[in-house]
């Protein structure tokens, strides 16, 4: 099981929203919630260069650096559990699936992040897309995250709760379960997988059981192993 972080795990959305809004307020770069759910789950790296294309690498980094300062002193504020995750792991642990985080943000942020919510133990590891090629939609993070457990791609289950995910994920040739508001639009993300029972969609994850989700998915697949 490859879990997205923010906005999947923990309820942190509204906490980088307001520290790309400030960081990009300096650059004189008005940034709305519309812009931001729009980029949601993109590397900082790409989005910069689209946002600030006069800028060099080392002006980019050094602004993406200051952005997740600012969202770890905001971190101090509150981050929590969004609903039914914390089951959700327990389940999986109890039945001895490989759990790993793959996040698009710096590995500061994940650590702390899962630090401040206790559930470090729940994970193999916790993989960083500052450290792959190609940010979301490209596949490289959850593929990393496949080799990282030591399973096949084809055999793995992304949660995920943004385009740029489901696009990566449907990518890397998983399955996906979408959460939070981006459920809603299931319809509009069938085309990008190989079959239906690919993308399951669980707006809350505290109003369906795990099991019943990985035995839905598995349907097409009885023999395969989901990690």
């Amino acid at each position: 099981m490859l879990w997205d972080l923010d906005g999947t795990i923990a309820d942190t959305a509204d906490l980088h929203f307001r520290a790309w809004r400030e960081t990009l307020a300096d650059e004189r770069i008005a940034y709305t919630r519309t812009d931001f759910e729009r980029d949601f789950g993109r590397s900082n790296p790409e989005l910069l260069a689209e946002l600030l294309p006069d800028r060099s690498t080392a002006q980019h980094r050094s602004i993406a650096a200051h952005k997740e300062d600012v969202f770890r002193h905001l971190m101090h504020e509150a981050v929590t559990l969004l609903p039914g995750v914390t089951a959700w792991m327990d389940e999986l642990r109890t039945a001895g699936v490989t759990q790993v985080v793959c996040s698009s943000g710096p590995m500061a942020n994940i650590a702390s992040t899962v630090a401040r919510l206790e559930i470090a133990d729940y994970f193999l590891s916790l993989v960083s897309g500052v450290h792959v090629p190609r940010g979301k939609p490209a596949p490289d993070l959850f593929l990393r995250g496949a080799a990282v457990a030591g399973k096949d791609p084809a055999t793995c289950l992304v949660v995920e709760d943004s385009r740029h995910g489901v696009e990566a994920a449907a990518a890397a040739g998983m399955r996906c379960v979408v959460v939070g508001a981006l459920a809603q639009q299931q319809s509009a993300l069938f085309h990008l997988f190989a079959h239906p029972h690919h993308l399951i969609a669980v707006e809350d994850l505290s109003t369906r059981g795990c099991a019943e989700v990985l035995a839905q998915m598995s349907e097409a697949h009885l023999n395969k192993e989901l990690t």
